[in-house]
């Protein structure tokens, strides 16, 4: 869900969270990196640290989604939004998101090592 361009979704009785700490596993590296890239501060650690459960309203606020809609415009919303997106230079697109998430790239490949680092460690296996 964080990782996508645009996020849509739709107003029900949805919850949305990072339940990672809720079922008992400490949250990844790569996802906190995400996380804190997307997510308001406020939100950011009340979702990581209390595993906070959001409507798709309160999502948004917090930043997990860009925007919600009513459930039954769900579909033609993505289609006019994906429409509108593939109307993008699509060049100018990819330099221009590359360049804007440089930083967070890079410490995303850093917490993908260390929760790779991490896995072996608690596999006893050697890391590739």
């Amino acid at each position: 869900l964080l990782s996508a361009d645009v996020r849509i979704g739709a107003q029900g009785p949805f919850k949305i969270t990072a339940n990672e700490v809720a079922i008992g596993l400490t949250m990844p590296h790569a996802a906190i990196v995400l996380c804190r890239h997307r997510l308001t501060p406020a939100a950011f650690n009340r979702a990581m640290v209390v595993a906070e459960v959001s409507s798709p309203d309160a999502a948004a606020a917090a930043g997990f989604l860009d925007r919600v809609v009513p459930a039954a415009d769900l579909l033609e919303t993505a289609r006019e939004t994906a429409a509108a997106v593939s109307q993008l230079d699509m060049g100018a697109h990819a330099a221009t998101k590359l360049r804007a998430r440089q930083d967070v790239l890079e410490e995303l490949r850093d917490a993908i090592e260390a929760d790779a680092a991490a896995l072996h460690a608690r596999s006893g296996a050697a890391p590739d």
